[in-house]
């Protein structure tokens, strides 16, 4: 339960963060709350390996966008591979607690062993997924599919 806690104040922090820069006078680029999105999260959860964004540049094509992290990522996934492109094609969150076991997984980086991926859709299309990788087994739950919902509702 403290674990569990911690994870939902740190998500309480990011979202009140997020909040706070959103509600200025001046409206901000969705580029620019990718980016302030993905280094929020990331500072809050600094142990993640990666939490960015692919951007949908055509309907069957996503490119990195704004991300925080310590890895070179993918630089296009089409729809339907990996964890972002399945995310894209069928319009849901998706969680996979272990990559190693995830038949359709494309590794950037060794040290993932569990991802989340949130898509976020506006008038049915998918704009953008955000993408988070852990170096934990079995880190991401409904907790964290409720938080990151929210925040990507933010972009």
């Amino acid at each position: 339960i403290i674990i569990l806690m911690k994870k939902q104040t740190k998500y309480d922090n990011a979202i009140s963060k997020i909040k706070s820069i959103f509600s200025g006078k001046l409206k901000l680029s969705k580029q620019a709350r990718m980016s302030l999105v993905a280094s929020i999260l990331h500072m809050e959860f600094s142990h993640w390996v990666f939490c960015g964004f692919y951007v949908s540049i055509e309907p069957t094509m996503l490119e990195i966008g704004p991300y925080s992290g310590d890895i070179i990522p993918c630089t296009h996934i089409p729809l339907g591979q990996g964890v972002c492109g399945t995310t894209m094609k069928e319009k849901r969150t998706i969680i996979v607690n272990d990559v190693g076991k995830y038949d359709n997984y494309i590794s950037c980086d060794s040290k993932t062993k569990s991802e989340i991926v949130i898509p976020i859709i506006k008038d049915d299309l998918v704009m953008a997924v955000l993408d988070i990788d852990s170096p934990i087994i079995d880190e991401f739950d409904k907790i964290d599919e409720g938080y990151l919902e929210i925040v990507s509702s933010m972009i």
